[in-house]
């Protein structure tokens, strides 16, 4: 008896067109000026997007993940074997627009951002293979005013909400 294998898409190829896509998008940024909420806004749902990926990808692969957050950017880490926190080569660092800022607060341990030295810093948020991650909450700040907060209570996927 033989087995046909029915050939689909990799995870791999697959976030390789979302990074297409999401570049494509961010050019078009660059092309047409948005005002700081929508710039906020998208920002927002691309962070979200990574955090619901690497969700998948922790269950998926028994990785764990963690994403260090900077008030100018974020990238995000892998722990390796040795149970040391490297940067992930699959998915690069993200750098906000110019007047865009992120201010983190994790309860659990009070993150001081741009404290350490930012390319060997431990991660903030943890995204971990038994489906939890960090509870937190991450202000999107365009010119020093909250505009909108993304947050998780660590169990559910993460939420965003505008301020009022």
């Amino acid at each position: 008896m033989q087995r046909h294998r029915t050939r689909g898409f990799t995870l791999l190829e697959l976030l390789v067109v979302i990074l297409l896509i999401a570049l494509t998008a961010g050019l078009v940024g660059i092309v047409r000026p948005d005002s700081g909420g929508r710039q906020a806004h998208q920002e927002a749902q691309r962070l979200l997007g990574l955090l619901q990926l690497l969700r998948q990808e922790a269950l998926l692969n028994y990785s764990d993940y963690g994403v260090r957050i900077e008030p100018d950017g974020y990238w995000v880490l892998r722990l390796d074997q040795q149970g040391r926190w490297i940067e992930d080569r699959d998915l690069r660092t993200h750098a906000l627009p110019a007047k865009l800022r992120l201010r983190l607060d994790v309860p659990e341990a009070g993150a001081a951002l741009g404290t350490s030295d930012s390319r060997t810093g431990l991660p903030q948020l943890l995204v971990l293979s038994s489906d939890e991650t960090s509870a937190f909450t991450l202000w999107f700040e365009y010119r020093d005013q909250a505009l909108l907060s993304l947050s998780s209570d660590g169990i559910q996927d993460a939420q965003i909400e505008t301020r009022n």
